[in-house]
Formats: structure tokens, sequence, C-alpha cells
């Protein structure tokens, strides 16, 4: 970078110019990646057909990622971040008054989401080969969960074990409703997963 430093605004241009090319073309990858997995299973995918629906080169493919998987992990990594946006979860050092109103707002949220982004999620919730993928979303999720229940004043059942037991439930609400062409409108989902899961919940942590 040494010998950029006459002509910084130059050279920072040209590395946002190739930063923006990056991003572009990771985006047009996985957008290919998700539609072609709609169609016709993950499984049944190659590195060509994502290439191809992308219009970007075979070889090009390979300055990104090693294979499949990690596009498809990269993806499911950068929509998570996404959706952590969206919902606005408490911070970990932020008090929270009132938890199953969070959780109560975080459904609508999450639900709307869902409602937003079908496509997505379709394939990472109901192809059951895409299991690995969702590894590291649950992981996060289950933290992020454990900071909101680590407040209560009582724990007769474990942060952990309550924080696991929203998410999985709270998935598999999930993947019903996308099974089921989503019946009912995310405001409703919202209170079903309040009162189906959150509630029972943290009247087992507190027994209020």
């Amino acid at each position: 970078m040494a010998h950029c430093l006459p002509y910084r605004t130059e050279c920072a241009n040209k590395i946002m110019s190739k930063d923006r090319r990056i991003r572009r073309t990771q985006k047009l990858l996985g957008e290919a990646l998700i539609a072609i997995a709609l169609e016709k299973g993950y499984k049944n995918i190659t590195i060509q057909d994502v290439t191809d629906r992308a219009d970007i080169g075979y070889r090009t493919y390979f300055r990104h990622y090693a294979g499949l998987d990690e596009l498809l992990v990269d993806v499911a990594q950068g929509r998570l971040n996404e959706l952590y946006d969206n919902l606005k979860l408490p911070q970990a050092d932020e008090e929270v008054a009132d938890p199953v109103s969070v959780f109560r707002n975080t459904g609508e949220t999450l639900f709307r989401i869902i409602q937003e982004n079908q496509n997505i999620f379709r394939v990472f919730l109901l192809d059951d080969g895409l299991q690995f993928a969702l590894v590291p979303v649950m992981k996060g999720a289950r933290s992020r969960t454990e900071t909101i229940l680590s407040v209560l004043p009582q724990k007769r059942i474990s942060t952990p074990i309550a924080a696991n037991h929203i998410i999985a439930s709270a998935l598999s609400l999930m993947r019903w409703w996308l099974e089921n062409d989503m019946p009912y409108p995310p405001e409703r989902m919202g209170k079903i997963f309040t009162d189906l899961i959150v509630q029972p919940t943290w009247l087992a942590l507190t027994e209020e």
C-alpha cells in the first residue's frame, strides 16, 4: 500500500470498488444457490448449476468458495446476521424488565421476516439435508436467548435448557407454518409463539 500513499483517494476508491464487486458476486451466487435449491433440492445441485444461473464464470466461483457447502453456510450466516439486526434483541449488558413482551414482539417480527423472505427459509428449514448449515444458526440463537433469560430472579430450570427449548420449539413452529403455506398472519403467529412456548417456559423458570 506504500506506493499508493500519494493517491490515497484513488486507491481507496479502487479498494471499495473491488469490495463491491466481491460482494456483488457473492450475492449473485447465493441467490442462485437458493433459487435452484428451492426448485430441485440442495443435494441435486452442482457448482456449474449455480455459476450458470448467476452468470458467473466457473473458475471465478473458486476465488470465493471451495465448494457448495461453504457458499451455503456463508448465505446462512449472512441471513442470520440480517435477522438479528431486524429483531433488535437485547444486548448482553442490557436489563430486560419484561422478557415475555420482548419475545412476543420478537415473534411477530420473526414471522414477518419469514413471510417476506419465504424462499430462503423454505430451503433452510424444510430441506432435511441442510441441518449442518443450521448448527451455527441454532447456537447463536440459543446464546442470544440465554442473554434475555439470564435476568430472571429465579431459576428452577437452568437458563441453557430453557433457551434450548425455546429455540428448538420456535424452529419447529416455523417449519410447521411454512409446510402449511403460512395459514395465519405473522401477528397471530407471534401470539401463538408467546402463548405456546414463551409463557410456559417463563412459568417453569420463575413459578410466576
